[in-house]
């Protein structure tokens, strides 16, 4: 971009600094090893057709290391254990690069926050199914152990990562992930290692499309997000089923991953962090 002209007036130049400001962000640093996190939420007999849906059009889009979310009985009504044909399903659709991590047991929240900022949080961010939030260290603990079992039992795989869902999570949830002997979990901002104590610094970029207001905030989420995180040296995308029901959204994403993968191919925590333990 050519400078301006000198004798043109101050807001003339105050806009020209900001459009090369942001045009800076957009074109991101030239970091050496970027990466994509691409997460498919909510993987549950519960929406059958609709994850293997996603899985394939992740695939056609370029993402071939692939972090699938499982939940071990969605809601309560949809236990691994019951859904065989599923579960096998779903290993046949693994690729050689995929993770699964524990995303909840239920998926659906049986203790009410308390605090006045944890109700607006899950008032805001989810309808009822901040399952971890409010949970203490012990309860958290059973609950992550027991939901590992049965990932383990019906898929053979002994999974290495945790994510709350609707990432809402505390303290005490952080510390039962890590005496569960897990190697990451995450929330909206951050990745950690529990055991090493690193972070990745990676906003979660996902679409929310339980209303029109919210798909239309999203929409827009993405068109900005989408320019605006490659400035990070790690993006990330969060997949929901319900996004499949929307093809504006699907739309979206596809547009989220054709600007992404270009220049930060896709990977999984699991070869970030390697763990000699995960399956």
């Amino acid at each position: 971009m050519p400078p301006l002209p000198s004798d043109l007036p101050a807001p003339a130049r105050w806009l020209d600094g900001f459009g090369r400001a942001a045009q800076q962000v957009a074109k991101g640093p030239r970091w050496p090893e970027r990466q994509t996190l691409v997460s498919l939420h909510d993987v549950t007999p519960a929406h059958d057709e609709t994850i293997f849906k996603a899985i394939e059009h992740l695939r056609r889009k370029g993402v071939d290391a692939l972090t699938l979310l499982v939940v071990p009985d969605f809601h309560m009504r949809a236990d691994l254990r019951r859904h065989r044909d599923f579960c096998r399903r779903l290993k046949r659709a693994l690729g050689p690069r995929d993770e699964v991590a524990l995303h909840g047991f239920y998926h659906l929240a049986d203790r009410a926050p308390t605090s006045v900022s944890a109700k607006l949080a899950a008032a805001t961010l989810t309808a009822g199914e901040g399952e971890f939030q409010a949970l203490d260290q012990a309860a958290a603990t059973q609950r992550i152990q027991e939901g590992l079992q049965v990932i383990e039992d019906t898929l053979d795989i002994r999974p290495q990562g945790f994510v709350a869902p609707a990432w809402l999570q505390n303290d005490a949830v952080v510390r039962a992930v890590r005496a569960s002997g897990l190697r990451w979990c995450e929330d909206h901002l951050l990745i950690c290692d529990v055991q090493s104590g690193r972070q990745i610094m990676a906003p979660a970029l996902s679409m929310a499309s339980r209303d029109p207001l919210r798909r239309l905030g999203s929409l827009a989420t993405a068109g900005v997000g989408s320019a605006l995180l490659p400035a990070l040296r790690t993006v990330r995308l969060a997949v929901h089923p319900g996004d499949y029901a929307h093809p504006s959204l699907v739309d979206a994403l596809g547009n989220v991953l054709d600007r992404w993968l270009v220049d930060h191919p896709p990977v999984t925590l699991r070869e970030i962090w390697p763990c000699t333990s995960a399956s």
